[in-house]
C-alpha cells in the first residue's frame, strides 16, 4: 500500500508543481497556487483513505464497528477536502477552479496511469 501511495502521491505533486510553473509563466499565478493547494489536500486524502482501509477490514466481522469506522473516515476526509475549498473562497490569491482540479489530481493520475500508460506499454510488449 505504501508503495502505491508513494508512487501516485509523488507523481501528483510533481505534475501539480510543473503545471503550476507553466501557469505562473502564462500569468495565471492564482490558478497555479490553487492547483498545488488542491493537490496537497488530495494527497492527504489519499493517505488517510489508505490508513482507514486496514481498520475497516479488521472490523468487518462487527457491522456496527465497521459502519462507525466508515462514517468517521468519510467525515474526516470530507472535512479535509473542504479546507482548501474554503481557503480558495476566502483568499483571492488562490483560484477556486485550480483547487477543484487539484483535489482530483491523484485520481486523474491513477486513471492516466491505468488507462493510458499501462495500455500503451502492454500493447508495445506484444
Amino acid at each position: 500500500m505504501r508503495d502505491i501511495q508513494k508512487k501516485y502521491c509523488s507523481q501528483a505533486m510533481i505534475a501539480a508543481i510543473v503545471a503550476a510553473l507553466v501557469l505562473i509563466m502564462f500569468g495565471e499565478k492564482s490558478i497555479g497556487k490553487g492547483l498545488v493547494l488542491g493537490s496537497l489536500f488530495s494527497i492527504i486524502n489519499f493517505i488517510i483513505m489508505g490508513q482507514f482501509i486496514p481498520l475497516r477490514l479488521a472490523q468487518s466481522q462487527s457491522k456496527s464497528k465497521a459502519s462507525a469506522i466508515a462514517f468517521v473516515s468519510i467525515f474526516l476526509r470530507f472535512a479535509i477536502l473542504a479546507i482548501p475549498l474554503i481557503i480558495s473562497i476566502k483568499v483571492d490569491a488562490v483560484h477556486f477552479a485550480g483547487v477543484v482540479i487539484g483535489l482530483f489530481m491523484v485520481q486523474l493520475l491513477m486513471l492516466f496511469d491505468q488507462l493510458i500508460l499501462n495500455r500503451f506499454l502492454s500493447e508495445k510488449k506484444t
